[in-house]
């Protein structure tokens, strides 16, 4: 099992306070739920049963007018998504697993759903640790459509890792990676 820790470089949070650090660009770091920073060994070429990869993609309010958290509440669980581990929402796979998740881009990147209806935002990131529980592919898929859904849904325009539109191009060169990505792992 694997587990996703998106504490930032800097911060001295316990592991089970994640956060995802947007200004840096730096994505959430994967290590075996029995480890801690200190026990992990040096880096080595990973083969290929342990390759990883993070897709991340933004939905940002447009021009100066932030969502509501309610609008925003209702347009996450509107595209199937639940609010659970991490303090972030989550699509999940029938078998339970997480096919990919929604975080604030404020920081922590956490949500907190008691106060969440007083609050304004102006984006989320949604992001997938690929391999999951499905083909990576059809992970890549399902992430763009709830991308391009809670879009429609809330007014919002869909950006890339940078905050850059996502045209059609960099979907397809998005896509493309993923299926690089795909092919490069072993047959089951």
């Amino acid at each position: 099992m694997v587990h996703v820790d998106l504490a930032p470089a800097r911060s001295s949070a316990p592991e089970s306070s994640p956060a995802i650090t947007r200004a840096t660009g730096r994505v959430p770091t994967l290590l075996p739920e029995s480890s801690d920073r200190s026990s992990v060994a040096p880096a080595h070429t990973p083969n290929a049963s342990e390759q990883q990869k993070i897709i991340t993609v933004r939905v940002c309010a447009a021009a100066e007018a932030p969502w509501s958290g309610a609008t925003l509440l209702s347009a996450l669980e509107l595209h199937g998504l639940a609010y659970g581990r991490y303090q972030v929402f989550h699509r999940r796979h029938v078998d339970g697993r997480s096919l990919f998740c929604v975080a604030s881009l404020i920081e922590p990147g956490t949500f907190d759903v008691t106060r969440m209806s007083s609050q304004e935002f102006r984006g989320v990131t949604l992001f997938a640790v690929l391999p999951g529980p499905v083909e990576p592919l059809l992970t890549i898929d399902e992430l763009l459509g709830a991308a391009r859904g809670l879009a429609q849904e809330l007014a919002g325009m869909v950006q890339d890792s940078k905050g850059l539109p996502l045209s059609p191009q960099r979907a397809a060169a998005l896509r493309d990676d993923v299926a690089r990505f795909q092919a490069s792992l072993p047959r089951a």
